[in-house]
């Protein structure tokens, strides 16, 4: 008997779920795994958590390893009714992990995520679950309690591309918000409590940073979410250009969209002006790390700018050489002491277009 009843057989006290604890499992070796999963991503920003002292930097890799592994769930190519099964999984087993009692190489599997009756496990699924829970949820978990990073936020992650599941399409730029806070402002007021900041939260404008970046990804990728039948831009602002939801499947470089390109542009240049005021609450270690993620992603937004009609054509990206000035001004504190604060860019929405 396991104290549960007539419930399932489990591993330790926790009706309902399996509890895992061996050597795998232990802080130290999760900061291991979640630096290999951030190395490996090919992320262009992982080389930006080499700005932060070593502690941070092991807490940025545990949140970035876990929204990478909550966006593979979302993007894999099986029936959205199986990535919607795991993605419940996967939040499930996050909050009870964050929320419960676990010890610190504890790791809570809620039992449902292979069917019954089956002896196999999700080590030959597109993404093993259960080895990717092992690896990330105690070094998540480790970094969560030493930040204090409310557990709703990371929760909103997953919420976010649950909701990118079933919704392809947006009819005001209201709904377009929300779902930007879950899938980019929630990540930003979690890195907020790794970089830590001086009282009060300054959760305003890290929710305008996020939505800047998710706004400017959005821009960006307007051809490649045609081509997976996704629209992002509101229904509300496209149609005041003439455009309809065919032209925004089939994208053309003409004079409507570069006005409703522009558009969006100048609304996320107020934001990335609203984001910035995070600067001044950030610790001082914290500032060198989001100073070059909001350069760089404001540079991108400048680059769509100037020629909003290739949106339509390929997805615009940064120059090497661009990237490489971005990186060598924020590695070489010489040149980091030199870049203006506040960026020459803020106000260019009430100045530019």
């Amino acid at each position: 008997m396991n104290g549960c009843g007539n419930g399932p057989t489990v591993i330790g006290s926790t009706c309902g779920y399996a509890m895992a604890m061996d050597a795998s499992n232990s802080v130290a070796a999760s900061y291991r795994h979640v630096r290999r999963i951030s190395r490996r991503s090919g992320s262009n920003f992982y080389r930006s958590f080499w700005l932060l002292p070593k502690p941070k930097r092991q807490a940025m890799c545990a949140l970035y390893a876990f929204a990478r592994t909550t966006d593979d769930l979302g993007d894999c190519a099986e029936p959205i009714s199986l990535r919607t099964r795991w993605l419940d999984w996967w939040r499930q087993t996050v909050a009870i992990n964050l929320i419960g009692e676990a010890s610190a190489d504890q790791v809570f599997l809620p039992e449902g995520l292979v069917p019954e009756g089956t002896s196999a496990g999700t080590e030959n699924w597109p993404i093993d679950l259960h080895r990717r829970a092992n690896e990330i949820l105690p070094a998540l978990r480790d970094s969560a309690k030493r930040y204090e990073i409310p557990s709703r936020y990371l929760l909103e992650i997953v919420d976010g591309v649950l909701a990118d599941q079933q919704k392809t399409r947006f009819d005001t730029y209201e709904q377009l918000e929300h779902y930007c806070y879950l899938v980019a402002s929630a990540v930003g007021l979690a890195c907020l409590h790794i970089w830590e900041y001086e009282d009060p939260i300054p959760t305003s404008p890290a929710i305008d940073c996020g939505l800047a970046f998710q706004l400017t990804n959005i821009l960006r990728d307007v051809l490649e979410d045609a081509q997976r039948g996704r629209i992002y831009l509101p229904r509300q602002h496209y149609e005041q250009h003439g455009l309809s939801e065919d032209d925004l499947l089939t994208p053309r470089p003409d004079d409507r969209l570069q006005c409703l390109v522009l558009d969006e542009v100048t609304r996320a240049r107020r934001l990335f002006d609203s984001g910035w005021g995070i600067w001044d609450s950030l610790h001082p270690d914290g500032r060198p790390m989001f100073s070059m993620m909001w350069r760089t992603y404001r540079q991108l937004l400048e680059q769509i700018a100037e020629s909003p009609r290739t949106v339509a054509l390929h997805r615009v990206r940064l120059t090497p050489g661009a990237k490489l000035g971005i990186v060598s001004r924020h590695f070489c504190p010489p040149l980091f002491r030199r870049l203006p604060v506040p960026p020459w860019e803020l106000g260019m929405s009430e100045t530019e277009l």
